[in-house]
């Protein structure tokens, strides 16, 4: 270690020397967490950034200094402050201008800052002030048949994008989600794409109506229901997709039309019964189904409305005990009740209560009594308004009289 340290400090000049020490500084961290830190202790990361900064040009450095770089960061949070503390992602985003066709070091670059993005707020915006967004992007679209490349890409852009406004507006008006897409349909087989490509939609549609929209107008909800139905098997897929278009259409009726004319719920009914088990699936389809529960009511034959209504009873019972679970299921029940007609969720419920326990059964009659209470105080409140208007109007009717005379 000393003897690398030593050589690439008296010869930084030379672009040979300084591109194997970045080797021999990664076969040194290979050895595990302590050699790792051992190399970040003696100032590897500095090192090695000063490195790919003087030689700029050098493809051998930048290569061999990414590597390492991501050696160093990789789940290490105080090594991506060193790095992000220095010239760390100018010198990525300069590696991956200099070298737009070199795949290897644009999957790696991709790599990095996703990784360091991944730390926390402060770390997203660092790496977005640094041309970091846009350096994806343009890898993306450079390397569209490049899976690996993708992929690294589509993890960044999720870990910029969460929680942190200013990059999701970044992203979107760079043609961050046409880049997404395009990943997802180009690559329908990388089951890792689709997770991850579902992943920055959701950050960056949640709540967003203008960004809702820009995935909807460019046909998002085909692409991820290709995703879906091409990984039927896959729990963290139908989760994923779940999730993207819960966001995508969230607080947003008008868009919640487009998602439910493309037949999504009967594809989430279908996810939610193969995989009963997983809580982290059941709560994602039953959020879907009570954002398209007024949908559902309005457009769908009884037999999906019904479909609906049990999907929620089971996972209520199949997960009893996951609150996260029971909060999705007590809120899609709600809304299938007030939006439903004919006393379907009411007939359902009572039909199939001795299937279930005792928790659901309560549960599932006490929401529904909920909201039979709830029309019956909007009743009320719409003959008590319709008796004041009559009132004003008899009101209106004697002053009128009392005027002419």
């Amino acid at each position: 270690m000393d003897g690398v340290v030593e050589d690439m400090t008296q010869a930084t000049a030379c672009a040979e020397t300084q591109a194997q020490g970045c080797r021999d500084l990664f076969e040194i961290a290979q050895r595990g967490r302590e050699s790792v830190d051992e190399v970040a202790q003696k100032g590897g990361v500095e090192m090695v950034l000063k490195a790919m900064e003087q030689h700029a040009d050098s493809l051998e450095v930048l290569l061999s200094g990414i590597h390492i770089v991501e050696k160093l960061c990789n789940q290490h949070q105080k090594n991506v402050l060193r790095f992000l503390g220095g010239s760390g992602v100018s010198s990525i985003v300069q590696a991956m201008t200099a070298f737009p066709k070199e795949q290897d070091l644009q999957e790696v670059a991709c790599r990095v800052l996703g990784n360091a993005a991944a730390c926390n707020a402060g770390c997203q915006s660092k790496v977005a002030e640094g041309g970091g967004i846009h350096a994806i992007l343009r890898s993306m679209s450079a390397h569209q048949d490049a899976e690996k490349i993708q992929e690294g890409a589509c993890r960044a852009l999720r870990d910029l994008a969460a929680y942190n406004a200013s990059n999701q507006e970044e992203i979107v008006s760079s043609g961050g989600i046409q880049r997404v897409l395009s990943a997802m349909d180009k690559n329908q087989k990388s089951s890792t794409i689709a997770v991850l490509a579902c992943g920055v939609i959701r950050n960056l549609t949640a709540c967003n109506a203008d960004h809702q929209e820009a995935v909807i107008s460019r046909g998002g909800v085909q692409v991820i229901l290709d995703a879906m139905v091409a990984h039927p098997d896959l729990e963290d897929v139908q989760r994923a997709g779940s999730w993207a278009l819960f966001c995508s259409c969230v607080h947003n009726v008008e868009i919640q039309r487009v998602v439910g004319d493309h037949g999504v719920i009967e594809v989430v009914l279908k996810a939610l019964e193969k995989h009963r088990t997983e809580p982290k699936m059941q709560e994602a389809g039953c959020w879907i189904i009570k954002e398209l529960a007024k949908y559902i009511s309005l457009k769908s034959q009884r037999t999906v409305f019904v479909a609906s209504i049990q999907a929620v009873l089971k996972a209520m019972d199949k997960h009893s005990s996951v609150k996260a679970v029971q909060t999705a299921a007590s809120s899609a029940l709600r809304c299938l009740a007030s939006h439903g007609s004919c006393g379907w969720v009411k007939t359902t419920c009572l039909g199939r209560c001795g299937r279930y326990g005792r928790k659901t059964t309560k549960t599932a009659l006490s929401v529904i009594k909920e909201c039979e209470v709830e029309a019956d105080e909007e009743e009320e409140e719409g003959e008590s308004e319709k008796e004041e208007e009559e009132e004003r109007e008899q009101d209106q009717e004697e002053q009128e009289e009392q005027k002419s005379e």
